[in-house]
């Protein structure tokens, strides 16, 4: 293809939309491979390695990563694991082309061509590029690029400085957009490193191509970067664009279409892969912060199935954490609310806590954070709680306002056990006061009047306790606190030897409780 791509895809932001900003562009993974087993001669690796940072350490595009003493096993894992895009290997290679990595002892071990192919059959779609920084490693090269779209390897033996100087040349040109074009610029400017420093290897590093089919899945790959969203008239006419860049590479029209096909569909799959996570991680803060170990582990069994990679995650992680919403009193309420009604009173209590230390007159923190210590049986705190959100009275939640705190204070006095009979009377009052004050508020709440009902039952006032529980009874309730209101009816009647309107009032009972 004639253009080269200059967006990064990012993974999902809101409205799948591009982000072409340094800060948040996703990382390219260059896996940098060494062995030098102990029977075999020396070489400078950590030079090598150490003049790729080097070159690479201000370049917001790439990272690298490296392993040392690679045994076979090593190399598979790792590959599939870290989903590196550029493979660098770097030591020995036998002139019968295999590669010398090493055993369990730190001695040599070979690999052939043949396995190095398999390995990478498994690694196509996420590799673009393996360099082969070792001798005689043309032929693994040869039997790589059946997979991979551009392998670097060397014909003949090639010193410890030619390796250094071909790799930083390589480096410092490429591009991003991992193109063949781009490939093969970088690959000239290594040899020309080479040629430039005089030294004997400048014909040594030989860059082949992978078959049409595998060049032209990488340049799909290339120009989809870009893409967030596979739809619409621009991405219609990159279709065409890649159809006519297929068809020059020698491809059949139907082999570049059925490849283009998967890889949109792979495309959708991974955007909503993205989405998916990213709308986990967010119900999960929405509940908790910072992630505890079972969340944590909970989202990367998540990423596994979704078959995403540790930087895509980073990226999406590094966005929530760093938006200010995380911290704000208002998230850390929500996540209160959602402990309190998993139970989890404790947590809950510190994240309304948190949220009090952001907003001072946050009463809607307060009410609940009254509310957990009163599911908690610590009614001296609750009381405390309700008495700030009520003295505040400023800022309420959609579930919590004045008339509920009065409420919920009233509950927390009566619900005081005590052996003293005086200040039980005084908690006693003290709920009625509340429930006044409710009632006063919003006239329409039955189970204020219920209460108020059994304070002046405990008072023996029985006559308003009568008057209440009839309030109550009339008003919107479910049968079973209807069964109940008529009960504590009956049972006043019954004190007052109203047995008339005792019995009339146990039927009600009845009545209704059938119905439960």
């Amino acid at each position: 293809m004639d253009f080269i791509v200059n967006w990064l895809y990012l993974p999902y932001t809101k409205g799948l939309s591009k982000i072409n900003t340094m800060d948040n562009l996703a990382k390219l993974k260059i896996l940098f491979l060494a062995a030098e087993p102990s029977d075999s001669a020396k070489l400078r690796l950590g030079k090598e390695l150490m003049a790729v940072r080097e070159r690479l350490k201000d370049n917001q595009y790439f990272i690298v990563k490296d392993q040392w003493a690679v045994k076979p096993a090593d190399v598979l894992e790792t590959i599939l694991e870290e989903k590196p895009h550029i493979v660098h290997f770097s030591g020995h290679g036998t002139e019968s082309g295999e590669l010398c990595l090493e055993d369990e002892q730190g001695k040599l071990k070979t690999v052939t061509a043949d396995a190095l192919s398999k390995l990478f059959k498994l690694a196509s779609d996420h590799v673009k590029c393996v360099i082969l920084n070792t001798c005689f490693s043309e032929l693994q090269a040869k039997a790589i690029s059946q997979f991979i779209p551009v392998v670097i390897g060397t014909k003949k033996e090639i010193a410890d400085a030619a390796a250094i100087k071909f790799s930083t040349g390589f480096y410092t040109t490429l591009s991003p957009d991992l193109s063949q074009k781009s490939f093969k610029i970088a690959f000239d400017r290594g040899c020309v490193s080479v040629q430039f420093d005089s030294l004997p290897d400048h014909l040594t590093p030989t860059l082949i191509e992978g078959l049409p089919e595998v060049r032209f899945t990488a340049e799909v790959d290339a120009a989809f970067l870009s893409i967030t969203d596979p739809k619409g008239a621009s991405f219609n006419v990159l279709k065409k664009g890649l159809i006519l860049a297929g068809k020059k590479m020698g491809l059949q029209e139907e082999i570049v279409k059925q490849i283009l096909d998967e890889k949109i569909e792979n495309l959708k799959l991974h955007i909503d892969a993205i989405k998916e996570y990213e709308e986990s991680l967010a119900e999960i803060l929405r509940s908790e912060y910072p992630l505890s170990e079972s969340s944590n582990s909970a989202l990367r069994q998540l990423q596994l199935g979704l078959n995403l990679n540790d930087e895509e995650v980073e990226t999406i992680k590094r966005r929530h954490f760093s938006d200010p919403k995380i911290n704000t009193p208002e998230t850390w309420y929500d996540r209160g609310r959602a402990k309190v009604v998993l139970g989890s009173y404790d947590v809950a209590l510190e994240y309304f806590k948190k949220a009090i230390e952001k907003d001072k007159d946050y009463s809607g923190a307060y009410f609940e954070k009254g509310f957990a210590h009163e599911k908690k049986k610590e009614f001296d705190l609750a009381i405390d709680a309700y008495s700030k959100a009520i003295d505040f009275n400023n800022k309420w939640e959609s579930n919590t306002n004045l008339s509920l705190a009065y409420y919920n204070r009233g509950l927390s006095y009566f619900s005081i056990i005590t052996e003293d009979e005086e200040q039980k009377r005084s908690n006693m009052l003290l709920a009625l006061k509340n429930w006044d004050e409710s009632i006063a508020i919003n006239p329409k709440e039955p189970n204020a009047y219920f209460n108020r009902g059994l304070v002046y039952e405990f008072l023996e006032k029985l006559d308003d306790a009568i008057e209440n529980f009839k309030v109550s009874f009339e008003m919107p309730t479910d049968d079973k606190r209807k069964s109940q209101t008529a009960d504590r009816i009956a049972r006043c009647y019954s004190i007052l030897a109203n047995f008339e309107e005792a019995q009339k009032w146990t039927d009600v009972a009845t009545r209704h409780l059938m119905e439960v």
